[in-house]
Parts: structure tokens; sequence; C-alpha cells
């Protein structure tokens, strides 16, 4: 009887060391799960926002097309000075930046703007693919402007970008053909 319980006692001690290592095993492979999961949440982020900003300084770009005044703006302020432009939630560009509202339609955390700034304007032969006016003294040029576009994920709805928010910066340059003032 005693060997007996000394074999039952050792396949007890066997099947609890089985299941401590089991255990170990399950715990690391959930939380290597739950690790890829926050990269993946984190990659997810990053991407949404890098996507808003170009969608900020595309829109910015383009607002000539409907509203020559916005880039116009950006030409008359004093040198080094930045014009502020957001996006509304159908992809417009607007001036007031002090509410802005989220681009994802559905009063959501996403939110992008562009701050602008006028460079220069070049004369006509410099301007890439555009021969009008060349060796003359034609107002024609190419004014040169630099788009610096933010998304974020504006978790705390305060419209301002916090240290613990997800965002995106992207440096664009652009030309528009028109006349130099």
């Amino acid at each position: 009887m005693i060997l007996s319980t000394k074999k039952s006692g050792f396949s007890l001690l066997t099947s609890l060391l089985l299941l401590a290592a089991l255990t170990v095993v399950g715990l690391a492979i959930m939380r290597s799960g739950i690790l890829s999961e926050k990269q993946s949440a984190n990659v997810q982020e990053k991407s949404v926002t890098f996507h808003s900003a170009q969608s900020a300084n595309n829109a910015t770009i383009e607002s000539y097309r409907y509203d020559q005044t916005i880039l116009a703006q950006a030409v008359t302020l004093s040198p080094n000075a930045t014009l502020d432009t957001c996006l509304d939630e159908k992809g417009k560009v607007t001036m007031n930046c002090t509410t802005p509202t989220s681009i994802d339609k559905s009063g959501g955390i996403l939110l992008a703007q562009t701050k602008t700034e006028y460079k220069e304007c070049l004369k006509a032969q410099k301007c890439t693919g555009n021969s009008s006016g060349l060796f003359s003294d034609n107002t024609i040029g190419c004014n040169v402007f630099e788009h610096d576009g933010e998304g974020w994920l504006d978790k705390d709805g305060d419209a301002a970008l916090d240290a613990d928010e997800t965002a995106s910066q992207i440096d664009q340059w652009s030309l528009l053909i028109s006349a130099c003032s």
C-alpha cells in the first residue's frame, strides 16, 4: 500500500509540473498575442493619421480650384508667417481652425490641419514644365508654398494635439503658376 501511494504522489507531482509548464507556455503565448495586437493597433492609428495629414495638404494645395482666396491669403502674409487651414467633415478646406471638425463624418476623433507658408515667386522659366514668359518681363511665375500637414486622433475631444495622442506630420511643397506680386 505504501508503494502505491508513492506512485500516485509521483503521478500527482508530474501532473502538476506538466500543468504549470502548460500554464507558463499559455501565458507567454497570450502575452505575445496581446503585444502583437497593441503593435497592430499602433500601426493602424499611425496609418490613419498619416492619410489624414496627407489629405489636409492635398486639399489645401487643390483649394484654388474652388476658392482662389485661400492660397492668395498665404501670399499676402508677412514673411515666415503661416496660414492655418483645416478640413471639415466633407473634405473642404476651412480657415476656421479654432473649433475643427472631425474628418471621419461620424463625429469622430480624426482631425487634420495644414500650416501653409508662402516662400517666393520664381520667374516663369524656372517653373517645371513651363516656358511661358521665357526671357521677358512677364509677371507670370511660380508661387512656391510649403505645407506642413498634421493629422491626429483627438482622443480627449479638446481639438488640440496632446502628448498621448497619435499624430503624423507631412512636409510638402507646391507650385502655383500665376502672376507674381
